[in-house]
């Protein structure tokens, strides 16, 4: 099966991607907003669920906290609220990074195994060159497309 390459609007999608931050919107869960929004527009609960099309006792639980809802219960309450319902990842750190990362990893594992048997041999580079060498290790495994960076760690 061949790897779907990324198109140039994939890759301006992917750009436009947010770094998560933890004081943006105040962490609020979508129970704080449901409640937030709905007290702000002065609608009852009861009003809510019925233009959601949901039962008062299920809105009860979702702004309680006590019921996990799917995406399209949010958003219908979202609806119901005269709102759009937008959900997009939030990287936990640049996507660069956590490839560079990955990467970096798994050139580690395979540079261990490699230098395990060097250093029972007596060969065994000094930290310098070891540096050099992980880095150099990790740029090959990041260039090439077929490299395989998220198996099961015993893979490697």
């Amino acid at each position: 099966m061949r790897k779907k390459q990324t198109t140039i609007i994939d890759d301006i999608a992917l750009s436009q991607l947010r770094v998560d931050s933890s004081l943006e919107n105040h962490d609020f869960e979508p129970s704080d907003w449901i409640r937030l929004l709905r007290t702000y527009l002065r609608m009852t609960q009861a009003e809510l669920a019925k233009r959601a099309n949901i039962t008062q006792a299920n809105l009860v639980a979702i702004e309680s906290g006590k019921a996990d809802p799917r995406v399209s219960t949010l958003q219908r309450i979202y609806k119901g609220l005269s709102c759009h319902l937008s959900v997009e990842p939030r990287p936990q750190k640049p996507l660069e990074d956590i490839l560079r990362g990955r990467a970096r990893d798994v050139a580690l594992k395979r540079l261990k195994k490699t230098m395990g048997t060097m250093a029972l041999e007596g060969q065994a580079p000094e930290k310098e060159i070891f540096k050099k060498l992980l880095e150099k290790r990790t740029n090959d495994i990041l260039y090439n497309p077929r490299e395989k960076l998220w198996r099961q760690d015993s893979v490697y």
